[in-house]
């Protein structure tokens, strides 16, 4: 599947489908972000006050789902701290930094 590629955009309250798309080293301000199980890449991307609507099946006994949802669940608490740091506010309660800023693909 071919990726619409966005790169070094910013999207400021706009309701995005990330999916069957890649974003690299994009901003994202106060958007909707919308996620269905499809492919996806986020490289090097911040979030900023951003809502996020995920549909996803967990299936049972499939591992990795459970690694996709992590790994998204992990940038999301990595954006959450490092826009609380920006702010002088400290960690946000009840995050922990991901690895990195990318998700894989869905």
């Amino acid at each position: 599947m071919l990726l619409t590629k966005h790169e070094n955009e910013t999207f400021l309250n706009q309701t995005v489908y990330i999916s069957g798309q890649a974003f690299i080293n994009c901003t994202f301000i106060a958007c909707t972000l919308v996620l269905r199980e499809t492919i996806y890449h986020l490289e090097r991307c911040t979030f900023e006050r951003c809502n996020w609507h995920v549909d996803w099946v967990l299936m049972w006994g499939g591992p990795e789902s459970i690694r996709e949802i992590k790994a998204l669940v992990n940038m999301i608490e990595k954006a959450q701290e490092q826009q609380a740091q920006a702010a002088g506010g400290g960690s946000v309660p009840g995050t922990a930094p991901a690895p990195s800023g990318n998700v894989p693909p869905a």
